[in-house]
């Protein structure tokens, strides 16, 4: 089964409600009307929006002066005015003639709190009204006439509390709304969620290009002029924009889901656009974000298979027999998988040095801390370095255990680190050294230590590493370029 589209399209809504609405701005400048409205005084929207409602319909003298009154008083109190009968100055077709209407003006308060718009729903009732034409009428025809007037009361005051109710859905919407008119794209409604979008910026009454002139060179102004001559709807998802988020900030991208519609006038024309959508950009990134680490978890499973045939290669030809490859390659294996636990545990990959030193020598050390001493400054490595810097950590201590400083009661390892500066960028410099252990002897062969200290970092991380058997003790120095930089 298809799922039914439910989203509610204030636009169409605006435009079939049957009585008359016309919406102005502060300044009383006419941003929007309806179908009906534009039926029921047989004007274009050429002539209207963006007029002034006293140049569109001309008042004079008192009635001029009681529209002026009412919509002064919805502006600057917030409160509903209602106006059951005035007379005004009406244009169909070029001709102008006296009218009288009956209108109601409601205050739609903005996001801060404050008047932004003054909507008008009004009915034309020269023909109803006793002084046009209407004096030879008798009493009962007369009160028929004042009871329809009432009538056309009671329905502005029913269609004012629904137009209140729609204006408020649409300008607390989630979703981003708003509406262009003409083929210059002019922003006639906005609602909270797209003011947000669009950085807070006063848009209404400007085109498109000068409300966000960040839009120039994106793809998004040429697909809306195209609705405009195509009259085609367009859904759009996951749509890159560029938009500036506050007037004094950078320019920031985001993906939005939308869906952009014409707007028909009474001859089939485009008269406007309206979109509505939803800025998806946290769940784009998102998106992106997992598939990057995919990308990452593939090719670290690829490196450390490699690394685990390597060690396995390598164990075997320096292993005397069965028994020493087996716990040889179990504890290289081990230590492996705890260098990678900590990697998958941070959000950045990367791991501290010194945790990498604990997770090996922490088993060795005393109550005193005399045993092994780790000292120097924090310092995070990325995979690409901590899980060959962490086999060398491993080798070491493996080493030291069997046959160096840890072997005997007595025994102390020191690593000290610090950062420096080689070849132009930032460096790891470890110092290991260990005292108090039985005498060194040279090696008599070279084994899968040697080969990571001498073959493997060197080849792997650029590390630059020094061994001395000094008869006091081994001694390690080693400078680890740090690719990504600290």
């Amino acid at each position: 089964m298809v799922k039914q589209d439910t989203r509610l399209d204030f636009e169409a809504v605006f435009n079939s409600l049957p009585a008359p609405f016309l919406v102005m701005d502060r300044d009383l400048n006419i941003v929007a009307c309806n179908r009906a409205f534009f039926d029921v005084t047989r004007r274009s929207p050429d002539t209207l929006i963006g007029i002034n409602i006293f140049t569109a319909f001309p008042a004079a003298g008192e009635s001029g002066q009681i529209l002026r009154d009412s919509l002064e008083r919805v502006r600057d109190k917030g409160v509903v005015n209602v106006l059951p009968v005035f007379s005004c100055a009406c244009a169909p077709n070029g001709r102008t003639e006296e009218c009288l209407w009956s209108c109601t003006h409601v205050p739609v308060h903005g996001n801060d709190g404050q008047v932004a718009f003054l909507l008008e729903t009004a009915q034309d009732i020269s023909e109803l009204h006793p002084s046009k034409g209407m004096a030879g009428l008798d009493s009962a025809r007369a009160g028929e006439t004042d009871a329809q007037a009432g009538n056309i009361q009671v329905l502005n005051q029913t269609l004012l509390a629904t137009v209140q109710q729609l204006g408020r859905l649409v300008m607390q919407a989630p979703s981003f709304m708003c509406v262009l008119r003409g083929p210059t794209l002019v922003f006639e409604l906005v609602n909270i969620a797209f003011s947000m979008l669009a950085g807070g910026r006063d848009l209404i009454g400007k085109t498109l290009r000068e409300g966000l002139p960040e839009s120039e060179g994106q793809e998004y102004p040429r697909l809306l002029e195209n609705i405009f001559k195509t009259g085609e709807v367009h859904v759009g998802r996951k749509t890159r924009i560029v938009l500036q988020d506050t007037p004094d900030c950078e320019i920031e991208e985001h993906y939005i889901d939308f869906v952009a519609q014409p707007i028909m006038g009474t001859n089939g024309e485009v008269t406007g656009i309206f979109i509505e959508g939803n800025d998806v950009t946290d769940h784009v990134r998102t998106e992106q974000r997992q598939a990057l680490l995919i990308r990452e978890l593939h090719h670290r499973v690829r490196n450390t298979l490699a690394t685990v045939q390597g060690v396995m290669t390598t164990t075997a030809k320096t292993s005397a027999n069965i028994q020493e490859f087996q716990e040889a390659f179990s504890g290289r294996i081990a230590s492996l998988a705890k260098t990678h636990a900590v990697l998958t545990e941070q959000l950045q990959q990367s791991v501290s040095f010194q945790q990498l030193l604990t997770q090996e020598l922490g088993p060795y050390f005393d109550d005193r801390g005399l045993r092994i001493r780790l000292s120097g400054p924090a310092v995070d490595l990325p995979s690409q370095i901590a899980v060959p810097l962490g086999m060398a950590v491993h080798e070491l201590t493996t080493n030291a255990v069997r046959h160096g400083a840890l072997a005997k009661a007595e025994g102390r390892v020191e690593v000290r680190w610090s950062l420096i500066e080689k070849d132009g960028e930032p460096a790891l410099l470890c110092e290991w050294n260990e005292f108090a252990g039985p005498p060194v002897t040279p090696r008599c062969r070279d084994g899968f230590g040697s080969m990571v200290l001498e073959r493997v970092l060197p080849q792997q991380i650029r590390a630059e590493v020094k061994v001395d058997f000094a008869p006091g003790g081994f001694r390690l120095r080693m400078a680890v370029p740090l690719q990504n930089g600290q």
